[in-house]
């Protein structure tokens, strides 16, 4: 936990030419400052928690055109995840300063930001902007598909586009069942007080595993002449809210298999998703 500072000046910096000379990268302390201004000109907080990524980090030097900045790595991103905090500042008022506090209880997660410690440009990847923000950032940063089997490239995509949870891509039928598991115990049984949950859950499993028996949850990878198409499987399941209220859980969980258009530039597109089984 850490106050927040609002350095604008680091906007600027990192890239500017000085006496013939590069001024440095920015420190990681400065670039969580670079992350939580991007977070305080939408939602004006007086300080914030940065969580740093290095698994995203290593996927952009995995995809990068130019991996080396000179003699060293070319390692200028760090991913932050923001979330609210608690903290003391100080305010000013009536020309007396005054001790202030901010309580959070577990109030906000504001997402994924990226930072690049040589331009001092930040990335906030959040809401119906994230697909814009990641064409932007895959320009900028010059990356690109590892291969005709981008599997570190799309990593990095979903991770950022579609959010850092474990149902963006299936690759099990182990995995599956632990979110449909996890999701209705959230949905019918909150906060363990009873069991209500494994009747529906079993019931739900029984039926999914009889309509598609063949099923084989795995991303596969098609290449044509100017792309390659991606297809994987993904779960959405009943939407829950913190606290859970005792409200009939809405949406209907389903298993989807989603298409993505992948072009050489690192441009992607999102093709209509296809829904295998779809029950309450």
């Amino acid at each position: 936990m850490r106050g927040f500072v609002f350095w604008t000046a680091f906007l600027l910096f990192g890239f500017q030419v000085a006496v013939g000379q590069l001024i440095p990268w920015l420190t990681d302390e400065q670039a969580r400052d670079v992350a939580a201004a991007a977070i305080h000109s939408a939602y004006p907080q007086p300080c914030y928690s940065t969580y740093r990524n290095e698994r995203l980090e290593d996927f952009v030097l995995s995809v990068r055109t130019n991996p080396l900045s000179g003699d060293h790595l070319n390692n200028s991103v760090y991913f932050y995840r923001v979330a609210s905090d608690v903290c003391e500042y100080v305010v000013e008022k009536d020309g007396k300063h005054i001790l202030m506090s901010q309580v959070s209880m577990d109030c906000c997660e504001y997402g994924i930001v990226a930072v690049d410690r040589a331009m001092g440009k930040s990335y906030w990847f959040a809401g119906k902007e994230k697909a814009a923000v990641f064409k932007e950032f895959v320009r900028d940063e010059q990356l690109h598909p590892d291969s005709s089997r981008p599997t570190l490239f799309i990593a990095l995509y979903l991770d950022l586009v579609r959010g850092e949870n474990a149902s963006k891509e299936l690759t099990s039928l182990g995995q599956l069942r632990d979110l449909v598991q996890n999701n209705f115990q959230s949905a019918y049984s909150p906060y363990d007080r009873d069991n209500v949950w494994q009747r529906k859950f079993d019931r739900w499993w029984r039926r999914f595993r009889a309509r598609t028996p063949q099923l084989k949850l795995e991303t596969t990878y098609e290449t044509t002449e100017d792309a390659t198409v991606v297809l994987g499987y993904g779960f959405t399941g009943f939407e829950l809210t913190v606290p859970r209220s005792d409200h009939a859980p809405k949406r209907t969980p389903e298993v989807f298999q989603w298409a993505l258009l992948v072009r050489p530039d690192g441009t992607i597109e999102e093709h209509p998703s296809k829904v295998i089984y779809s029950s309450r």
